[in-house]
């Protein structure tokens, strides 16, 4: 049994190319949302898991592989991951998106941690927030400051209600999905007369080239949040070099 831990849409990808090959294949998924993302596409599981319930998984399911595609910020899982792998003896692979370390642009300030990237916003009036939800009670604190601040999160319950429950008003709030294009990026970050804007290291395929290339035209600085360093075993970029981990170490006889 392959696992994917799936927290991106990446991760959906590998869970739904492994499936369509035949691989006996599991993802897993933080939230139920994510789960109905791959609904007839791969098998999947719903729910936060932790380093012990993933070991329990693993046994349970006689895991043979795990295959780590959660998002580049989601640290704890990861480092669960390489625990529960290693104590259970099972082969760990980190996909990994390419970064934006190598790429230049004009006012691009780059910090370590959002509580860095909150005393940096505080310098500005007007803040576009494009970090999603976990991170927004860091800067909900600005508000009370007198800084203007607009939130674009994900569209559901849930993250609304933090929203709501943080102090940000409707006009506040951009509840969509993205990956978003660069016109999209640019309308949005000068119909809101953005001052900053903020985002984070989730690479080329979680629109970040987007977001800089828009708030270049516009001449808006933007605050990145690199990524978080862990220590993976082993990282692959491509779809090619998770199969050929699959067939140096994995069992077939489930096919």
């Amino acid at each position: 049994m392959i696992m994917v831990l799936a927290g991106t849409k990446e991760g959906r990808e590998i869970a739904e190319k492994l499936s369509s090959l035949n691989f006996p294949v599991i993802a897993s998924t933080a939230t139920d949302y994510g789960g109905k993302l791959l609904e007839g596409k791969a098998r999947a599981r719903t729910g936060p898991l932790n380093r012990n319930s993933l070991e329990c998984f693993i046994r349970e399911k006689n895991v043979e592989l795990v295959i780590d595609a959660t998002h580049p910020f989601a640290r704890e899982i990861s480092l669960n991951a390489i625990e529960a792998c290693k104590n259970t003896k099972v082969k760990l692979i980190r996909y990994e998106r390419e970064d934006s370390r190598e790429y230049f642009f004009p006012n691009l300030i780059k910090v370590k941690t959002f509580d860095e990237a909150v005393a940096e916003a505080r310098k500005h009036e007007r803040i576009f927030l494009t970090i999603g939800s976990r991170n927004l009670d860091k800067f909900a604190i600005l508000k009370k400051q007198g800084k203007h601040i607009i939130a674009r999160v994900l569209p559901t319950s849930d993250v609304l209600k933090k929203c709501e429950d943080l102090g940000f008003l409707p006009g506040e709030i951009i509840a969509m999905e993205g990956p978003f294009s660069l016109q999209l990026n640019y309308c949005m970050f000068k119909d809101y007369r953005a001052g900053v804007v903020v985002t984070k290291d989730s690479g080329p395929g979680g629109g970040v080239m987007e977001k800089l290339r828009a708030a270049a035209k516009l001449n808006i600085p933007v605050i990145l949040v690199e990524r978080p360093v862990v220590d993976y075993p082993l990282v692959v970029r491509s779809m090619e070099e998770i199969l050929e981990e699959i067939r140096k170490g994995v069992s077939v006889q489930d096919l």
